[in-house]
Order: structure tokens, then C-alpha cells, then sequence
């Protein structure tokens, strides 16, 4: 027999349930919440629950390396184009780490198809110069690639039945060396502005230029529009049907009266001054606008310019509503090119994520006031065994002190001036001409680093003036890795230009004494 006893809540329960009942005495006070949340004024809209979107897509098919340079074909599943323009040639100052690690790749090549005896005589053909641990004991990788590139014969060591067989061998060490590193003739770099300079080109007629790109991070603010945009080359795409979907984003305003918000973004701690209109813009949108917003999910080709020719959004009650351009004849919209007039929108051909080796190279930028003068300085340099070289410490280490110098008591001892560090070069401002107030740089000494050197090597190259403001500019040469759409990685030494580190003192001076 089942004995059923009735539970009385605890008193605990009873103090608590009023407050998870939510009871309302005023219904005065529900219907003002209402009119503050926006309910009284809906005017009976729908929500939407279907959109149809058409847009015409052109693809980008062109690259410019420099704005004047000549178009050449570009793939977008063929390499990034982050790599394609900032890619240094590798092979121009090869260093000695470079050399010994490619040839001894292709002595394991070699031994791999029992050709190890021919070992010694390649390293007699193509030694390696100086008197370094490696003198005699290694192959010059770099030396033997420009030979089996032009074809050279083999050395006459090699007998005629091995010929074919070494030959096969070099053909695949130079396809492994190759493909290691992408090489680039750095076409696109500005000597005279320390950045590069690139454009692409669609078969509308859109040229799209990046006069300076300096950071490494390509997108579609990376980009200025020229040209008269036409109808040929483009695809349409569409009408596709979607579903649409609401914005959201963490901190949003709960939709709910009883829900509680995301406590990790304070909107309420928000501060903006009267000048901060981009903030103020950013707030209205998130605690006003921020639940009237909708996704359109449309899927668009990499690197490819679209345009929304027609968006139908059809709602609960079945009314479709034709969305135009919020911002017609060329009026800035959000995430429009700069000088499109017709809404075209960029899917860039960018990376999502490369990795970046540390900095092989690195010059410095500033202005120094005491000396009244501007300065390169070459703060590290890429050494033999292809590590950064610190210029300062090297220095350091290469001056021998002085011995006390005797002087009799009666002289004064007079300096004219004193020398600045060997890495530091000056920059001797210059004007284009009498006529024109402008002013430029001409770099003095002879620096060894890659960045400084057409700025010496050539005497009409001039840095321009607004380069070196005054929290200067830091440039640097580093690795970066990355992988593509196709799968494949992808290698190469670029580029990246900086915001300085302010003013130095090169502690120059004039007329001492001690």
C-alpha cells in the first residue's frame, strides 16, 4: 500500500517565490515599459524572414609591381599576393649560411643515388671562399644553382656514363632550392619612401592601387579605386535566396526585460569627447540600432569586386521590400573603396594569418635636434650565419682604446668634433630646386644593410622628407611563413615599415674641449 503525503514548502520557498513570480500590481508601469522598449510603435511591420540577392562579381587579373610597372597575369590560387609583392631576392646577398646548407643538401642528394664519389670534386669546382670553418670542407650552394640554371657542363671529373645521372641530380636540387624560398625582384619597393607600391587590375576596367603598404597586412582599405567601371568581364551571381540573420556581438543590449546582459563589456563605462565622432557612432549602433541590423550571408569569389545589383528582403506578412545603397552617388558607406562611385565592395585576395620570424635586418629612422641633423641607423644587420647582427655591440668590439696621449699642462685640448657611431649615417636634407620649397634627403656614408643601399648607390636617389617625421620610422627584413588557399606553404623574406621610437642623439658635437 502507497502512502502519498502532501510536501509543504519551506519557509525558504515561500519568502522566494513572490520574486521568481515576477508579480505586477501596476499594469500602468508595464505599459510605459512597453512604450520605452518601442512596442506601441511597431506600425505593424514583419520581421524579415527571406532575402534574394543579386550581385555581379569581376575577378582581379592583373598586377602592377610599382604604380607605372607593367601589368603582369595574376592567379589568385597561384601564391599570395602579400608574398608575391613584398618577396626580396634571397639570391642578391646570399649569406654563408645560405651557401653551405644548399650544398650540403645536394651532397645528400648525391649520396642518396650512389654518387658520393663525385663529392670532393664539387667542392673542388665550387669551393667556398675565406678562411671560415667551412674553407675546403663544403659546396657554395649559390655558386653551383647559377651554374646548373645557365646550363654550364658539369666538371670534367664527371665521367660521360654518371653525366646523365649528376645532371638529373642537380635539376633536382634545383627545383628543391627553388621552391624553399620565393625570390622576388622587389619591383614594387620605393627606395625613396621606404614601402612599396602596387596595383591590380580587373577586366571592368577598375585599377586598384596601394601606394603605400607598409605593414604587411593587406585588405580592402589597403586599396584606392581608379578608373571608369564597366560592364565587360563581369559574372552575375544570383538571385540566390538566404536567410537572414540578426547582427550580434558581445555586450549587445538583452532583448529580454528580465535577461541579464554580458557583464565583460560595460557599455555604460564607454567615455567620448565631442571630437571622438567615430566613438559615438560606435555606441549609438550598439545601444540604439544595434537589434535593427540583419546578415545577408552571400558567398563571393577571393579576390574578386562585387556589387550588389539588387537585395529583396520579404517579410513575415509576405511584403517584399527592395534595400537600395544607403550611400548613393560616391557618399562614404561603410566599407566602400576609396574613389568608387558605384559600391563596389573588395573581397581581398589578403591572408588570414602569417607567421613572422624575427627581424634580420633593422634600420631606425629620427631626427636628432642637438646635431641638427636626421640619421639612418643601421641597429642590426643580417650576419654571416644568417642571424641579426647587432651593429652597436659589433662596434663596441671593434675599437681599441686609446692609450692616454701626454700634453703639457699649459695647452688647452681642442676638439673640432666629435665622430658618431660607424652604423649611423646622416642625412643631409636637400631641395628639388630655388623654385620649389619641398625638401628631400640625401644619405651619406656607405651603409652594408639591403635597406640603405640604393639610397647610396645611386647619387640622384633622394629619401623624401616626410618620411622621417618626428617620431621616426623603424624598417625591418624578416621570414614570413604562410599558407594558401591551394594548400601549399609559402616562404619569403619581406618588409614592413613602422611607426619610430622619437628623436635620438648621435652624440655629435663641435668645438670641445676637456
Amino acid at each position: 500500500m502507497t502512502t502519498w503525503e502532501r510536501l509543504e514548502p519551506s519557509s525558504r520557498d515561500r519568502e522566494l517565490a513572490p520574486g521568481l513570480e515576477a508579480r505586477l500590481h501596476d499594469p500602468l508601469w508595464l505599459l510605459g515599459r512597453q512604450w520605452q522598449f518601442g512596442e506601441h510603435a511597431a506600425g505593424a511591420t514583419g520581421s524579415a524572414i527571406t532575402a534574394e540577392v543579386t550581385a555581379s562579381v569581376a575577378p582581379i587579373t592583373t598586377l602592377r609591381h610599382g604604380l607605372n610597372g607593367t601589368a603582369q597575369p595574376y592567379a589568385v590560387g597561384g601564391a599570395p599576393l602579400e608574398a608575391l609583392v613584398e618577396a626580396d631576392d634571397v639570391h642578391a646577398a646570399p649569406t654563408r649560411r645560405s651557401r653551405v646548407r644548399a650544398g650540403q643538401h645536394f651532397e645528400r642528394l648525391l649520396t642518396a643515388r650512389n654518387l658520393a664519389r663525385y663529392v670532393a670534386t664539387f667542392r673542388s669546382a665550387y669551393p667556398l671562399g675565406g678562411d671560415g670553418l667551412f674553407a675546403g670542407r663544403a659546396i657554395d650552394g649559390v655558386a653551383l644553382a647559377a651554374d646548373v640554371r645557365a646550363n654550364r657542363p658539369l666538371p670534367a671529373a664527371v665521367t660521360a656514363a654518371d653525366r646523365p645521372a649528376v645532371t638529373a641530380a642537380a635539376q633536382a636540387w634545383l627545383t628543391w632550392l627553388n621552391g624553399l624560398v620565393m625570390s622576388g625582384s622587389l619591383a614594387g619597393w620605393q627606395p625613396d619612401r621606404l614601402e612599396y607600391a602596387f596595383a591590380t587590375g580587373s577586366p571592368d576596367g577598375v585599377t586598384l592601387e596601394a601606394e603605400e603598404y607598409t605593414d604587411g597586412r593587406l585588405d580592402w582599405h589597403s586599396f584606392t579605386a581608379k578608373g571608369t567601371p564597366t560592364a565587360a568581364g563581369r559574372t552575375t551571381l544570383g538571385p540566390l535566396t538566404v536567410v537572414p540573420s540578426a547582427v550580434t556581438f558581445p555586450g549587445m543590449p538583452a532583448s529580454r526585460l528580465w535577461e541579464f546582459e554580458d557583464a565583460r563589456v560595460n557599455a555604460g563605462g564607454i567615455e567620448a569627447e565631442a571630437t571622438d565622432l567615430g566613438r559615438m557612432l560606435l555606441t549609438g549602433f550598439a545601444l540604439v540600432y544595434g537589434a535593427d541590423w540583419m546578415v545577408v550571408p552571400l558567398e563571393l569569389p577571393l579576390g574578386s569586386l562585387a556589387r550588389i545589383t539588387k537585395l529583396d528582403v520579404r517579410d513575415t506578412f509576405g511584403r517584399v521590400t527592395t534595400v537600395g545603397r544607403t550611400a548613393p552617388d560616391g557618399d562614404w558607406s561603410m566599407f566602400a573603396l576609396t574613389g568608387a562611385t558605384d559600391g563596389a565592395l573588395l573581397v581581398a585576395p589578403a591572408l588570414a594569418q602569417s607567421l613572422h620570424g624575427r627581424d634580420v635586418e633593422e634600420v631606425l629612422l629620427l631626427r636628432d635636434e642637438a646635431a641638427n641633423l636626421a640619421w639612418a641607423v643601421e641597429r642590426s644587420l643580417e650576419g654571416p650565419d644568417g642571424r641579426p647582427q647587432d651593429q652597436a655591440q659589433r662596434a663596441h668590439e671593434g675599437v681599441e682604446p686609446e692609450p692616454p696621449k701626454a700634453r703639457p699642462d699649459d695647452v688647452l685640448p681642442y676638439r673640432l668634433r666629435t665622430d658618431p657611431p660607424p652604423y649611423w649615417f646622416p642625412l643631409f636634407p636637400q631641395r628639388a630646386a630655388a623654385s620649389n620649397p619641398s625638401m628631400s634627403f640625401k644619405l651619406g656614408g656607405a651603409p652594408r644593410g639591403r635597406v640603405l643601399t640604393p639610397l647610396a648607390s645611386d647619387p640622384n636617389l633622394r629619401l623624401r622628407e616626410d618620411e622621417v617625421p618626428r617620431e621616426g620610422a623603424r624598417v625591418t627584413r624578416a621570414y614570413q611563413l604562410a599558407r594558401w588557399i591551394d594548400g601549399g606553404t609559402y616562404l619569403w623574406l619581406g618588409r614592413r615599415k613602422a611607426v619610430g621610437r622619437g628623436e635620438g642623439s648621435s652624440g655629435l658635437h663641435f668645438d670641445l674641449t676637456d
